[in-house]
């Protein structure tokens, strides 16, 4: 399916590829035989595309739909047009905008550097992603109609919801949707507006001039009165009208007592050979067939000649674009073929499936091939198909779809097999059963001899990091990731999904390694683990797990006290992210922690909790509890520092709940420290039982430990235990103890001697501000230093120049100052925070229903949530609080 080209992350670009051949076959438009007749009043009913948001083709198999629109379609004379038909797969809302994308570029409609042409479906469709890949349809810069044949495969209500998203606003795109059956549409207002058009069986039906056209073409003149018999016998069903008009009078009057179906199946086989008849019936597996796929289905026959010859007898078989001639069978006559080959060979239809599994599964199309292998009933294969392509599908939009497929696998009444055990593990994790995960790895893992499964013994350390990830545990992922790349390069022989699974490895193996505080790129292991331009370009890694890593990476440099460099490599990840509409996932979650982080450090307040707001938001896409961790810390420090000892202490048990039984993150080690020390300091919980992680697990490098611990020993007046405490902190060689943690000891020094009212003040803490100086550390001057040692820091900044003199001076200078705001407990989602940020504006709900492509009613529930969250009644109170809170500008 769609993927990010190797390298182009590096390259500053990202640019979609296909690697499924059959998707270019339902991306483009249908070629009609040239028996087809013109038909310009319907082609009139179909041009209203043009001008009306939707035309609605609604009728029964056979009546001409997909014709009528393709006719129309190939005229040129209109909107450009973009052309899809939905498959059974295409029933989620992720592979349904993958493919509507896929489509529109295919078309040409979207032209380079346009926010569509980068944009990525991974595997859960976030409401911000959906609101993304709607604005980007706004700015499409020409009309654009878009055909969905086959729409009755979207039948799942959440895939109907994201399109009447699309039909609410006025947007260059008009839908024209094929279905046997009325869509879940809600499309009252859009009817009350007159911007439907609608089509059914009576509209498409044959009329007598239609009826003699197409006797004409096929060289059968009819008598009079003819034309009107053959629309009594078929009531102008196009299928029905072209067989009784193409049959011999006799055997069509003999059949006239069957059923449509019976008719339309007797009259294609009943004229084929033995070859050709068995060649049509094994090749109505697949819902579209090209010459090689043919080969394997039925070998033997002439897939070269039998295909094309098909295609210019009748209209029931068309051609279709791509790499290759993709020929698709009428919907109809495929039904029936399939039907028939049930009947009269079930061995053989199953014989079929399978081959076509392992053809697509050459082919690169894993999510088809498993699709087959399913449909065969071959639970092996099933394995096979899954641990060598289709496993790597989970990482993309039709992970759902491959979900679905799984759960058919009758696992209780299958044997010991190392591969569906990883089939079943797999679909407990995409289900969130992790514990159910684990024990079908370890039996995987049992029953598994490597040399002979490469595949499998690559996937099952994978699904091992995955399940880790998903649970906060960052060492198991580190050494799950580093075993899956070192079973990768021992592979003996290259698989569909090797490179993927290989990148894929590599994105885990370093964000692991950065959690675990160790630096991605000095460290050793198979391939170093490491994402950046040294990669191999080969390697297939799912875009949004490189940006993962990325931010894991960026927020170990700022754990590190590399403040400049996490910030600049946070923001790069960021930047990428959201182009591709992916800032709201929480695989960047990192990321928005690492930049509110630097701005805690900093002091820059007035951009903390727009930081920690977006980072609470970023929720979308799993679980990641390491993460949530972090931005929970984060937020216990700053409401600390605020005085706000409620929410900072549920904060702190939010970050221990999040992680449960699982061992902390080393990268959150110290900051671990410092949040249960600032919770701790605070008057108002002293007495309060706090979360005893710190304690438990003895979290925390010595020097933090030792500074945290002369902060408490500060706070209680045992000024000479402070300074034992820190003692030749200050002074450590770099490299051994931080630069913040110095600069910390520097004042806890000056603030005991500021509290013994010594002189000597000046130099632990000029000696500070040099320290903090290179990486701007502002925050430790506002919260070590205590009350005793301001005037003097006072003085000595007054006269220092510098960004990090001026910030200090700005937090100063304000004596009184009005009390900060309590910091958010609940956080807004993406949208909320969205809304919320546009309400100063005074734009009305419509308004903002408009720009945000959703309802009104969706608009005031919205709202009402950010009123709750943030503790106000009104419009106005909220943009006041959103104000207080750095949200609002």
């Amino acid at each position: 399916m769609a993927s990010v080209e190797p390298g182009a992350e590096q390259e500053g670009r990202t640019r979609v590829v296909d690697t499924s051949g059959s998707l270019h076959a339902r991306t483009a438009v249908p070629r009609l035989p040239r028996s087809t007749v013109p038909r310009p009043a319907i082609d009139t009913l179909v041009s209203a595309a043009a001008t009306r948001r939707l035309t609605l083709v609604s009728a029964g198999p056979g009546w001409g739909k997909t014709t009528a629109a393709a006719r129309w379609a190939r005229r040129g004379d209109g909107p450009r047009v973009a052309w899809l038909t939905l498959e059974p797969f295409d029933d989620t809302p992720t592979a349904f905008w993958a493919d509507v994308l896929a489509a529109l570029r295919e078309a040409g409609a979207v032209p380079p550097g346009h926010p569509l042409a980068s944009l990525v479906v991974p595997p859960r469709l976030s409401p911000a992603l959906l609101r993304r890949v709607l604005a980007g349809i706004e700015r499409l810069p020409e009309p654009v109609v878009l055909v969905l044949d086959d729409f009755h495969h979207a039948a799942c209500p959440d895939v109907a919801a994201t399109v009447d998203d699309l039909l609410r606003h006025p947007v260059p795109l008009h839908l024209v949707v094929l279905t046997r059956v009325d869509p879940l549409l809600r499309l009252q207002r859009l009817r009350a507006q007159g911007e439907v058009a609608e089509i059914g069986a009576a509209d498409l039906a044959f009329d007598a001039g239609d009826v003699e056209t197409l006797a004409a073409a096929h060289g059968r003149p009819l008598l009079p009165g003819d034309a009107d018999h053959v629309l009594d016998e078929t009531g102008g069903w196009a299928v029905g009208v072209r067989l009784r008009v193409e049959a011999d009078d006799d055997v069509g009057r003999a059949r006239a007592d069957r059923s449509a179906a019976e008719f339309l199946l007797a009259e294609v086989l009943d004229g084929q050979g033995p070859v050709a008849r068995r060649f049509l019936l094994r090749t109505s597996v697949t819902s579209a067939v090209c010459p090689d796929l043919a080969a394997e289905l039925d070998p033997g026959a002439s897939a070269e000649r039998l295909l094309p010859d098909l295609a210019t007898a009748d209209g029931f078989v068309m051609r279709a674009g791509g790499r290759r001639t993709w020929y698709r069978y009428h919907p109809l006559l495929r039904d029936m073929l399939l039907s028939q080959l049930r009947v009269e060979d079930p061995a053989g239809l199953r014989d079929a499936h399978r081959a076509a599994a392992r053809w697509f599964a050459r082919d690169g199309d894993s999510l088809r091939a498993l699709e087959h292998a399913a449909a065969a009933e071959d639970w092996s294969l099933v394995g096979e198909v899954f641990v060598e392509g289709a496993a790597a599908q989970l990482a993309g939009p039709h992970r759902e779809t491959v979900a679905q497929t799984l759960r058919r696998v009758p696992y209780a009444r299958l044997g010991a097999d190392p591969r569906l055990h990883l089939c079943a593990g797999s679909l407990a994790y995409v289900d969130e059963r992790f514990d159910a995960a684990r024990r079908h790895v370890a039996d995987a893992r049992d029953l598994l001899d490597p040399a002979e499964q490469p595949a499998t013994a690559v996937l099952l350390e994978l699904l091992d990091a995955g399940t880790a990830r998903a649970t906060g545990d960052v060492r198991g992922l580190a050494t799950a990731a580093g075993a899956a790349l070192a079973a990768a390069d021992g592979a003996p022989y290259p698989f569909p999904a090797l490179d993927t699974y290989r990148g894929l490895a590599a994105a885990h193996r370093s964000s692991g390694l950065a959690w675990c505080s160790v630096d991605p790129e000095s460290s050793n292991g198979s391939n170093g683990g490491a994402l950046g331009p040294s990669a191999p370009r080969t390697w297939r890694a799912p875009q949004l797990f490189v940006l993962g890593a990325r931010a894991a990476a960026a927020l170990l440099a700022v754990a590190e006290g590399r403040l400049d460099e996490g910030d600049a490599a946070a923001l790069a990840v960021v930047g990428e992210a959201e182009p591709l509409g992916w800032d709201g996932y929480a695989h960047v979650r990192p990321a928005h922690a690492a930049r509110a982080w630097v701005r805690y450090v900093r002091a820059s307040d007035e951009a903390l909790d727009r930081e920690l707001a977006h980072a609470l938001a970023a929720d979308a896409g799993g679980r990641e509890p390491a993460s949530d961790a972090a931005v929970r810390l984060l937020q216990a420090l700053v409401a600390a520092d605020r005085g706000h000892g409620r929410a900072a202490r549920d904060a702190l048990v939010a970050a221990d709940r999040a992680l449960g039984p699982v061992p902390s993150p080393p990268v959150l080690a110290d900051l671990w420290v410092r949040a249960t020390t600032a919770v701790r300091l605070l008057d108002d919980v002293m007495r309060s039982p706090i979360p005893g992680r710190v304690g438990r697990e003895r979290l925390g490098s010595d020097a933090v430990v030792a500074v945290c611990g002369a902060r408490e020993l500060l706070a209680t007046g045992r000024t000479g235990a402070a300074l034992r405490a820190v003692e030749g902190l200050v002074d450590a060689p770099d490299g051994e103890v931080d630069t913040l943690v110095r600069v910390e000891a520097a004042l806890v020094e000056a603030s005991a001697l500021a509290r013994a009212g010594t002189r000597r003040v000046d130099v632990p803490l000029g000696r500070a501000l040099d320290l903090a100086e290179a990486e701007r550390c502002a925050r430790p001057f506002l919260t070590v230093a205590t009350t005793e040692l301001r005037p003097a820091l006072a003085r000595a900044v007054a006269g220092r120049a510098g960004p990090l003199a001026a910030r200090l001076r700005a937090c100063l200078e304000p004596l009184g100052r009005v009390p900060e705001p309590a910091p958010l407990v609940e956080p807004l989602t993406e949208r909320e925070l969205a809304i919320l940020t546009v309400l100063p504006s005074m734009a009305s709900n419509v308004e903002i229903a408009e720009d945000f492509f959703v309802s009104v009613n969706t608009v005031k529930a919205h709202l009402k949530s950010v009123y709750r969250k943030l503790g106000v009644s009104s419009r106005r109170d909220a943009v006041r609080r959103g104000r207080e809170l750095g949200v609002v500008s």
